[in-house]
């Protein structure tokens, strides 16, 4: 993966052409201090110096032991975060470490996660996942979906906690929700500042003194059903995973069918991306239009039928259409042709990274409203239409 990445230059062309530094390989090292927003790829990504932007990384393991001025966006079998963060971190991976302080939300999707003493988040944490161990200081609300959750440390202000075993052993400064399907264990050093409602399968929950201003009170209606039950940490995990082999299925299928029609598609975007985001945008606007005005004649009903369902065919694979496009369009801008493979990795690496920008709000459904159109666009001009010959750019 020579090039590898960046979906966002897609759309940085178009908007605001705002500055940025994107590096891939199987090992990315970034030594000196970063002035711009950091785009990186690689299978080992170590980054050693001050960032003064965003960061957007996917990786097999991820290092980032300096600080980064704002937000951080991420992927990775196994990540450790070492250096101070002054936005927010979105994450995904196996497993995560949080050694520094956060001054905003920490939202975690992995397999085991774990906030280290010392570490304080000034937001609020979300988590989802198998393991969570929270040993740093939380400000804000945290709202966790574990197979495993151990409290150590604190939380500023509501716990929403709900999975298999959950283990307090720090203090809530709010109000406190638990409900275990397995086993839930009160430390002697656990601190409840506010109401506890609380259930798990034993009703014998031994509170100690833990209570300093409100009541625990045994809410049935937090009743977990299943008897072996592995919650929304193992469910969420499944469903990722489920939904990322269907995005690798479609992409290995879309390169292998059309490969010649995406290659094209890829350099159209580079040489005509304004021309190709017209095209997208009067397809995504203009298909409705024709559906509806199949459906006012009853002679253009069947059409109109075939029409929507290929319509929607179409916008449920937007994102593996967009990635592949977007892959072929890195392989074209290279020294050197990748095989089919490769292909595949690259598209794949940007569909996992596609569904993190997602999480940006506004923003990021107008990045991939663009990213959609311009993908979109630059195939319909390489489509050979029978009455009007090909419409395809000279290339």
């Amino acid at each position: 993966m020579k090039q590898v990445f960046l979906l966002f230059l897609f759309s940085s062309v178009v908007i605001y052409g705002f500055p940025m530094v994107i590096a891939s390989g199987n090992t990315v090292v970034i030594d000196q201090p970063v002035y711009e927003d950091l785009y990186l790829s690689g299978g080992t990504v170590m980054i050693n110096a001050p960032v003064h932007g965003d960061i957007v990384v996917a990786g097999g393991t991820i290092y980032i032991n300096d600080s980064v001025t704002r937000d951080i966006l991420l992927a990775g079998g196994r990540a450790t975060i070492n250096g101070c963060v002054g936005g927010k971190i979105r994450c995904i991976g196996g497993t995560l470490r949080i050694g520094k302080d956060v001054q905003g939300d920490l939202v975690i999707a992995g397999g085991r996660v774990f906030v280290d003493k010392g570490a304080t988040i000034f937001g609020s944490l979300l988590a989802t996942g198998g393991e969570l161990v929270l040993n740093g200081i939380v400000m804000g609300d945290v709202q966790a979906r574990m197979g495993q959750f151990i409290l150590y440390g604190k939380v500023g202000r509501d716990l929403d906690c709900r999975g298999g075993n959950i283990d307090i052993e720090g203090s809530v400064a709010g109000k406190a929700l638990l409900a275990a399907s397995g086993s839930l264990d009160i430390g002697s050093n656990a601190s409840f500042l506010g109401e506890v409602r609380y259930w798990s399968p034993d009703k014998g929950v031994d509170f100690w003194k833990t209570l300093n201003k409100g009541n625990a009170i045994r809410d049935e209606s937090l009743a977990i059903q299943q008897k072996h039950w592995y919650f929304f940490g193992a469910a969420t995990f499944l469903g990722v995973l489920w939904y990322l082999g269907m995005g690798l299925v479609a992409i290995l299928l879309l390169q292998y069918l059309f490969a010649p029609l995406f290659s094209k598609a890829g350099d159209t975007v580079f040489s005509h991306i304004l021309q190709s985001l017209g095209m997208g945008v009067g397809f995504l606007f203009g298909v409705p239009l024709l559906i509806v005005l199949a459906f006012i004649t009853l002679i253009g009903i069947p059409l109109g039928l075939i029409l929507l369902f290929g319509y929607i065919s179409m916008l449920l694979f937007c994102s593996g259409i967009v990635s592949v496009v977007a892959a072929n369009w890195l392989n074209n801008r290279g020294e050197k042709s990748a095989g089919y493979r490769s292909l595949v990795v690259k598209a794949f690496g940007i569909f996992i990274l596609l569904r993190l920008i997602l999480f940006t709000p506004f923003l990021g459904w107008f990045l991939f409203f663009l990213l959609v159109c311009i993908s979109f666009g630059a195939i319909l001009l390489n489509i050979k239409w029978r009455r009007t010959g090909s419409i395809k750019p000279s290339i």
